[in-house]
């Protein structure tokens, strides 16, 4: 036995590490799931080591997508609802949460609306009867419906200066036209103004309804409580929703040749670049194959087009693509702040990555650096409460499989190269783009006619044609 042990010690090279061994899938925490008579889904992951309870409700067909041109309807419809209830005012709200030692929270996204609530478990009783109340009773009080609203133009109005904010907003509105995605989820200037108590009582009764409503429990709580506290709280909720939500009504169309569009903002030194076409929907079978490709070209420091624009030609702080799915198809974009005087020459290299991607096969190398990081960040985005009932929620929000982040890391690494090109291929388009640049016209619109027509406009979106010399 001695002798064997030797002879396999020196078999081993100890100035080097061990190999790891191949990535196992995190086990993602099974769930209860139920729909009770009145149409909620209610959702439970129970999980004692804390003695705390995170309550998450999202409801379905109550985002952004409907606010039928009143922008920033449904975003501050979400957010009015903690400001005062038929039972408490804002500050009463606030100050019994607060007293509990919890939090509550109230917004929406482009695919729902949501409200949160966390605290200790010894408090979930009285807790869950302010969190129903919020839902239940709003009452859109007036001054809080002027204070948000003052607020929220002010946001807007401050965000003029930003010319990332002035690139994404122009590169929504060109890319998808008349589509609810094309006009801003917190609103316009001029939108919120007219905002009425009426239509944020009328958008809260035609999509807030217990039919809409998925509501998970994570921690320290059994199914049969969970159960208990929806039912003492929500079973007389019989309102059903009343608007007909036809889907079909909004088509895109980006088929239209490469164009650009200038956002000017006389005297920056930099372009504040968004480049891309339309993306993808959440529930696409290609999703993960997608985040895969798209991780290696520009969603992470050490992707081509980051290390193309900042290490190699130092053009930039950082450069990055992204897919942004939603129910329905997003955007795909290159997003980048580079120098005046390169601001062709990136949009050129960025160009030259996109057709890279779709021709030639990645290495060995790139697709297990990769692997490695996404495999590796997936269970520190399952560390807290909050992540993982979001995560649930968008199994049930986007029709996913069950097992969809059981099975993810292992769906990661039975990815070949071969995938990733046929991925790319699909959905990268680098001969339909829509470019758009935030900065100083006079400066840069020469030097981008390369690509396409340009038309130039300023900051409230009026065209500028030609653009406004330097002074005046």
């Amino acid at each position: 036995m001695a002798n064997t042990l030797v002879a396999q010690d020196e078999k081993l090279d100890r100035t080097k590490p061990p190999k790891p061994g191949p990535p196992k899938d995190v086990l993602f925490p099974d769930y209860f799931d139920t729909t009770l008579p009145n149409g909620i889904n209610v959702l439970v992951i129970e999980n004692s080591k804390i003695p705390a309870v995170s309550v998450r409700l999202v409801f379905k067909d109550a985002g952004s997508y409907y606010d039928g041109g009143k922008f920033g309807l449904a975003s501050l419809t979400a957010e009015l609802l903690t400001k005062g209830t038929k039972n408490r005012s804002a500050t009463q709200i606030a100050e019994e949460i607060d007293f509990l030692g919890g939090s509550i929270n109230s917004g929406s996204d482009w695919d729902g609306s949501y409200v949160s609530l966390s605290l200790l478990k010894k408090h979930l009783d009285k807790g869950i009867g302010i969190l129903a109340d919020v839902v239940l009773n709003p009452t859109f009080v007036e001054d809080e419906i002027a204070r948000v609203k003052e607020q929220r133009i002010s946001s807007i109005l401050q965000s003029k200066d930003d010319a990332g904010n002035l690139s994404e907003k122009k590169f929504y509105k060109v890319l998808f036209d008349q589509h609810p995605y094309a006009y801003p989820s917190e609103g316009t200037e001029e939108s919120v103004k007219i905002l009425s108590k009426a239509d944020f009582e009328s958008f809260y009764n035609n999509h807030y309804g217990p039919e809409n409503l998925i509501l998970a429990f994570v921690g320290d709580i059994t199914k049969e409580e969970a159960i208990n506290f929806v039912n003492t709280q929500f079973s007389n909720w019989n309102k059903s929703s009343s608007e007909n939500r036809d889907i079909k009504l909004y088509l895109i169309d980006d088929t239209k040749p490469s164009s650009v569009y200038i956002v000017n903002k006389p005297g920056a030194v930099q372009s504040s670049l968004r480049i891309g076409h339309i993306g993808i929907s959440r529930n696409n079978p290609d999703f993960i194959a997608v985040t895969v490709m798209n991780t290696l070209l520009g969603g992470y420091f050490g992707s081509r087009i980051n290390y193309n624009l900042r290490e190699k030609h130092g053009f930039t702080y950082g450069a990055r693509s992204n897919f942004n799915p939603r129910i329905y198809p997003g955007d795909f974009s290159v997003d980048a702040d580079v120098r005046n005087e390169v601001t062709d020459t990136s949009i050129t290299l960025i160009i030259g990555e996109l057709k890279k991607i779709i021709s030639e096969e990645v290495s060995d190398d790139e697709l297990e650096t990769v692997k490695n990081y996404l495999t590796g960040v997936f269970p520190l985005q399952l560390e807290t409460a909050n992540a993982v009932a979001s995560r649930v929620i968008n199994l049930k929000l986007y029709n996913l499989p069950k097992d969809y982040y059981s099975k993810y890391i292992s769906t990661i690494n039975s990815l070949t190269k071969q995938d990733i090109l046929k991925a790319a291929k699909k959905y990268i388009r680098p001969d339909n783009l829509f470019i758009v640049a935030s900065g100083d016209a006079d400066a840069i619109k020469d030097k981008l006619k390369k690509f396409g027509d340009v038309e130039v406009f300023d900051a409230d979106d009026k065209v500028l044609d030609p653009p406004l010399e330097k002074g005046e």
